[in-house]
């Protein structure tokens, strides 16, 4: 197979060894799993520069089905070659080299299967954005905390889409391809344009083998014209053919399109009393809350525990080094210096000094004695929390960000972009739907103390006027 250039510079990248990780992220059909197959077949085949006798090397995915399809690449290039022994079933995906045992091994997100990486040289992670939809991170983990042991010499190499979650920034995957080629990490990314995201040059400069293969290049332009007409086919077309993780309304609690209308909007400024909505920390979450006037102007902050520190939280959760602490020093994000669980004392106290005395505190209902001993004073309304009640505070952050007059202040939008990107609907057999809590380190703590002031905005504006919510 002749290789075009793109693919000569990410292999040429891979041998590089001023290199320790080297990411490849674009559309599906750009030849992504040929290239992982053929980082490790060079890996096996003795007198390549890339091949270390008796060491083993390996393929990561989220399931070894997933693994299957570079393996059988890998089968197919060395299969003839009789010195080569193979291991394929239902629990193990392997190949030898037997004169210079030298090994292959898959292994997938399960933690029984993806830890205690000793003397890997190279692994190679398949579509790290599906790491998630299979149950975890055990494998990204143990591949990253491998690389950084003393004396350890492992290259990572990173290939696939960044979905099919709907990732954007926080997400560690979508930060690593958006930081670029920095130190000792080289990235390169093809993704489309979501402004002209229908047009023939946007596609194709997304999707290089489409100038190589009429076929390829008439199956993009048929799926371009279907999406120009189904919102569901749009959302699959910018995902997976130009690489801008998108999803339907039933997935996302906003599009990128609605959530770009609140920061084109011009920022009101802060008239009356807001209503705040309010989510206290638990386990390892961060202590969160949105303020919105009625003129539609949002605010948020955050509070983080002290206990770990910034440093080691950025670790757990997979996001780029000094993240959390920038949102610190721009004044985004709030600390708990020295303890493990934030008082709700200071998220109060943090409510008042940013926007004064609230019309009213939106709240769980099962924290509501906490909020209201630590802050006596403040007005507190109890959140109603049944899935009917969910869907229509959804709603009206929907109908408020898309057509007004939802305008998110300037000061607020990085962390609840971070935090919308990262935050997923459920939907139930009778039609509602509400945020679920993943619980793998993600923040969308920010974005559903959104979503309930949004409800609490629309519930008080329906009301007759009397000034109640501006507190006049």
């Amino acid at each position: 197979m002749k290789l075009l250039k793109f693919q000569k510079d990410f292999l040429a990248a891979v041998a590089d060894p001023r290199f320790d990780t080297v990411c490849l992220s674009g559309p599906r059909g750009l030849g992504k799993t040929f290239l992982a197959a053929k980082v490790l077949e060079q890996c096996l085949t003795p007198g390549h520069p890339m091949h270390q006798p008796g060491m083993e090397y390996i393929l990561g995915a989220a399931s070894l089905e997933q693994a299957r399809l570079t393996y059988q690449f890998i089968w197919h290039a060395l299969s003839d070659n009789k010195e080569y022994r193979w291991s394929d079933s239902t629990t193990r995906l392997g190949a030898t080299h037997e004169p210079s045992h030298t090994k292959l091994r898959a292994i997938s997100s399960k933690a029984s299967t993806s830890l205690g990486l000793v003397g890997v040289p190279l692994a190679c992670l398949d579509e790290p954005g599906a790491l998630e939809l299979a149950g975890g991170a055990a494998l990204s983990d143990s591949l990253f905390t491998a690389q950084g042991k003393p004396g350890s010499k492992l290259k990572l190499i990173l290939i696939g889409t960044l979905g099919p979650n709907a990732t954007g920034p926080g997400h560690w995957w979508y930060d690593l391809i958006d930081e670029g080629t920095t130190g000792t990490t080289w990235v390169r990314k093809f993704q489309g344009d979501l402004e002209t995201w229908d047009s023939w040059a946007t596609i194709r400069r997304a999707n290089p083998l489409a100038m190589v293969d009429a076929g390829f290049r008439a199956k993009l332009l048929s799926e371009r014209d279907s999406a120009r007409h189904d919102p569901r086919l749009k959302a699959r077309f910018l995902t997976y053919r130009l690489n801008i993780p998108s999803a339907t309304e039933s997935q996302m609690l906003l599009t990128v399109d609605d959530w770009q209308q609140t920061t084109a909007r011009p920022v009101p400024p802060r008239v009356g009393k807001p209503v705040v909505a309010l989510d206290l920390a638990s386990g390892r979450s961060w202590a969160a809350a949105t303020a919105m006037w009625q003129n539609g102007r949002a605010e948020s902050l955050a509070v983080a525990a002290g206990v770990p520190d910034l440093e080691t939280q950025e670790r757990r959760d997979r996001v780029n080094p000094g993240t959390y602490q920038r949102l610190v020093s721009e004044g985004k994000l709030r600390v708990a210096e020295g303890l493990r669980v934030q008082p709700p004392a200071m998220l109060a106290e943090a409510i008042v000094n940013q926007w004064g005395v609230p019309a009213t505190i939106i709240c769980d209902r099962f924290r509501l004695a906490e909020l209201a001993d630590a802050a006596p004073r403040l007005k507190i309304t109890p959140r109603r929390t049944r899935w009917s009640e969910s869907a229509e505070d959804i709603r009206a952050l929907r109908a408020a960000a898309k057509d007004g007059p939802l305008a998110v202040s300037e000061c607020s939008r990085d962390l609840l972009a971070a935090s919308i990107a990262v935050t997923t609907i459920k939907n139930d057999d009778q039609g509602s739907f509400r945020i679920i809590k993943r619980n793998l380190g993600c923040r969308d703590d920010v974005a559903q103390t959104l979503c309930w002031a949004a409800g609490e905005h629309a519930r008080r504006t329906r009301k007759p006027a009397g000034g109640a919510f501006l507190g006049v």
